[in-house]
């Protein structure tokens, strides 16, 4: 039980220098001012098959700060507290706290999709669900699992929806709830700092203060999102999120040897240069299609801008569909044929439309978004090709 350590802490961990075989380990307790005072012993064989211990004591000082003392070959003067079988959860982590967490989550999130159209709660389920998995190959405790599921079911909550994890905004009588919610606060990107990189960096420096148990959220965060990337990036997106990606790896490896090494695994198998199609054949993923009738609006995905443009596109044809039941284009991205791309020929095709098309479709209709988007698509219009 309880939520452990990292090991980047060498000062602590240096001390234990000497342990070669862990014999037992007991608790001793005493009931006291501040819930009590508490020693942990370490009895242990050295390298020359000896026995030993150590005592850890928590206690706090005179400001209610608590620390950890370190003893070598002491007694406790506490009562030794005898455990039971009872009193050892039988389950890998709580099923009931994993529901509650996730009823929290699914109502901060709301209608919010994933990039390929799906409910959001896809993604955290994700994420949760690579947890709950190497719980079986990398065991940690009871109190770690559940921390760990907690922030995997949060993470994005502070960064993607309205809402804010504290520790007061978790169910009531949520087990180490500060911890979560500090798990959930490292986990998330400050905006207020300067570009990806930096804020990456940044959330990579708190994460690397947090237990390992909420380190391993952001390994896991990683792995499912490595899945054949979203077909409207480009070359340059998948780079950028692989470069990611790595950083991670490096800086998180030491959380989780499983999930690590499923990471790493990930890494080595990304696509960047070229998609798959349905048939797994790597291939060529240069251009981007809106179809009418028999028009088609082309976008160049090499293009620097093009991303941009893209979602500006994407996002004024469905908007002024639920606006004023105008369609510009067929499909939405997240509706389009993706599977069948392939058979789709540019070349076959010849009338292409560009940024006039859009604006004579929209017959005059103009508002504060409708300017917005055209203003976007005017500033990308070196990517679209006529």
């Amino acid at each position: 039980s309880g939520i452990a350590l990292p090991k980047k802490d060498k000062t602590i961990f240096n001390r234990f220098s000497d342990i070669d075989t862990i014999v037992e380990i007991n608790n001793y307790f005493q009931s006291g001012y501040n819930d009590g005072y508490e020693d942990l012993e370490i009895v242990y064989k050295n390298k020359s098959n000896q026995i030993s211990n150590y005592l850890l004591n928590t206690a706090p000082d005179d400001e209610d700060i608590y620390r950890l003392d370190i003893y070598k070959n002491r007694k406790s003067k506490y009562q030794k507290y005898k455990y039971n079988d009872e009193q050892f959860p039988k389950e890998l982590y709580s099923t009931r706290m994993y529901k509650e967490i996730l009823a929290l989550a699914l109502k901060a999130h709301k209608e919010q999709k994933t990039p390929d159209g799906l409910p959001y709660s896809f993604h955290i389920v994700s994420v949760a669900n690579e947890i709950v998995n190497s719980l079986y190959m990398n065991r940690i405790s009871y109190d770690e699992a559940n921390v760990a599921i907690a922030c995997a079911l949060l993470h994005d909550v502070n960064e993607d929806t309205d809402e804010g994890i504290t520790q007061y905004t978790l169910p009531l009588g949520t087990p180490n709830s500060k911890t979560i919610a500090d798990g959930v606060s490292a986990l998330t990107k400050d905006e207020t700092l300067g570009g990806k990189q930096i804020q990456m960096k940044d959330s990579l420096d708190r994460l690397k203060q947090m237990p390992y148990c909420v380190q391993m959220v952001k390994l896991a965060d990683r792995i499912t999102n490595l899945a054949p990337a979203p077909l409207f990036w480009n070359k340059a997106k998948r780079q950028e999120y692989l470069s990611e990606a790595k950083k991670i790896y490096e800086a998180l490896k030491d959380s989780n040897q499983y999930l690590a090494n499923k990471l790493k695994y990930k890494i080595d198998n990304y696509l960047v240069a070229k998609v798959l199609s349905k048939f797994d054949i790597e291939q060529d993923d240069d251009y981007i299609v809106f179809y009418s009738e028999d028009l088609q609006l082309i976008l160049n995905k090499n293009y620097k801008g093009y991303l941009k443009t893209f979602k500006a596109i994407n996002r004024l044809n469905d908007y002024i569909f639920k606006a004023y039941n105008i369609r510009l284009f067929k499909r939405k991205y997240c509706d389009y044929d993706w599977e069948n791309r392939e058979k789709e020929d540019i070349t076959k095709y010849t009338s292409r439309v560009g940024i006039e098309y859009i604006i004579k479709t929209l017959d005059g209709k103009s508002d504060a978004k409708i300017d917005s988007f055209i203003s976007t698509i005017k500033n990308g219009r070196e990517c679209i090709i006529i």
